[in-house]
């Protein structure tokens, strides 16, 4: 559900797309599929399971009571801006074409408010009814990609040939600059997805959650973009001088009088992926010394926010921010998995603050803005990657070195005895 929905498949998977042949740019998805799950969800799911805890637990016991606070808000806000992404296409996005005119803004805004209170009251069920709100949806957005793709039929055997190689050193750029946009986006979502690692029974259980439930997934949305947009590109359906993609695909030469239903049907493919963010608010929220109706109290007024927020989605300071909270989240997966594979997996004692995690963070984070600051076209997020690398190291070899420092104590001699007769 996290890929299969529309504003993905619009904004989001094209990040990766080049005309190259299918199975060339078949095993360019499937690298960086595993390469994101790997990173994100991998070292956090396992961390969860082996110490039987929630994510949020993990992360407290790792930091520290307070750094953890600063982690909590950076995901909320990060989850409140990717919900309210979603919800833009329903409230204002899709208003015009289905409408026939610009919405005004308590239109938009009701829309949106509705569309928000829906997806709580749905997303916040059982787990049961929760994966039949998702098998369906998960069933929508297939079927639409099958539909689009065959109506760009006649461009298909152009899309499975793809285009002669020109210069390979500039299709690694678009690739790097692709995976470094698709893991700031994807990243933080799988990572928040490794929250179910604790209620799964062994790591081969969490293996294949994480191969069929994530990976695969992935990749083949992504393919089936990628599949989609190449054969609109070379199909009667292309529109020159615009992007290929699945909207296109749907609704190029398409009459005025079907277009809205097309896209409301569209709209729909976004709830369940609204429903897991929803879910993820909450438990971002799931403070024990906060209590219940002060929970629900502030879960209220985030939703709110996310209404007013959807009703203005290309707001620069709204995507800055959304960011920098998603390179936050990444940073500490980069951290609870150096502190996973480190064995560094703490006890019932909980302290304020963890310095070498915390330091890890903060190096991570720092890292980030850095090499963004360098980068003249940082609009691809190049210091993702590498922030990541330098938390888990720095956490990796801080752990060592508190180890060291903690046999050396313990063998350390309590001081002189003398023996008296």
């Amino acid at each position: 559900m996290l890929f299969l929905n529309f504003g993905f498949w619009f904004e989001r998977a094209p990040y990766l797309w080049m005309p190259v042949p299918i199975a060339t740019y078949a095993g360019v998805l499937g690298v960086a599929a595993l390469l994101i799950v790997g990173l994100f969800f991998a070292g956090p799911a396992f961390a969860s399971h082996t110490a039987r805890r929630p994510l949020w637990e993990i992360a407290e016991h790792s930091f520290g009571s307070v750094p953890v606070w600063a982690i909590r808000l950076c995901c909320i806000w990060f989850v409140v801006t990717w919900i309210a992404d979603l919800v833009s296409w329903p409230a204002s996005r899709f208003f015009t074409p289905i409408v026939g005119r610009d919405s005004s803004g308590v239109e938009a805004g009701a829309i949106a408010g509705a569309v928000v209170i829906f997806l709580f009251v749905t997303g916040l069920q059982s787990f049961r009814t929760n994966a039949r709100l998702a098998l369906f949806t998960n069933k929508l957005g297939i079927a639409i990609l099958v539909a689009a793709l065959l109506r760009v039929r006649e461009g298909l055997p152009a899309a499975l040939q793809g285009t002669p190689a020109s210069d390979g050193n500039l299709r690694f750029l678009v690739a790097a600059h692709g995976l470094s946009l698709l893991a700031l986006y994807v990243g933080p979502l799988i990572f928040l997805a490794a929250d179910f690692g604790y209620r799964m029974e062994g790591r081969r259980q969490i293996a294949m959650a994480g191969a069929v439930g994530l990976v695969l997934p992935l990749f083949g949305t992504l393919l089936l973009v990628g599949a989609i947009s190449s054969a609109t590109l070379a199909s009667p359906y292309y529109q020159p001088s615009l992007e290929p993609t699945v909207a296109m695909a749907l609704w190029s030469k398409v009459a005025g009088s079907a277009l809205p239903g097309r896209m409301a049907i569209a709209a729909i493919t976004m709830f369940g992926a609204g429903r897991f963010g929803a879910k993820a608010l909450t438990n971002a929220l799931a403070v024990r010394s906060l209590g219940r109706r002060p929970q629900q109290v502030l879960l209220a007024g985030l939703c709110a926010v996310i209404a007013c927020c959807s009703l203005d989605p290309f707001n620069a300071g709204l995507t800055a921010s959304s960011h920098a909270a998603a390179a936050c989240l990444t940073v500490t997966a980069a951290v609870l998995t150096g502190d996973f594979l480190s064995g560094q997996l703490r006890g019932d004692k909980l302290r304020r603050i963890d310095w070498v995690a915390s330091t890890a963070l903060v190096i991570g984070l720092a890292t980030f803005f850095l090499v963004r600051s360098r980068v003249s076209d940082a609009w691809w997020e190049p210091g993702l990657l590498p922030s990541y690398a330098i938390a888990f190291i720095t956490c990796a070899l801080g752990r060592r070195v508190q180890r060291g420092s903690d046999a050396q104590a313990a063998h350390a001699p309590q001081g002189n005895t003398r023996l008296s007769l």
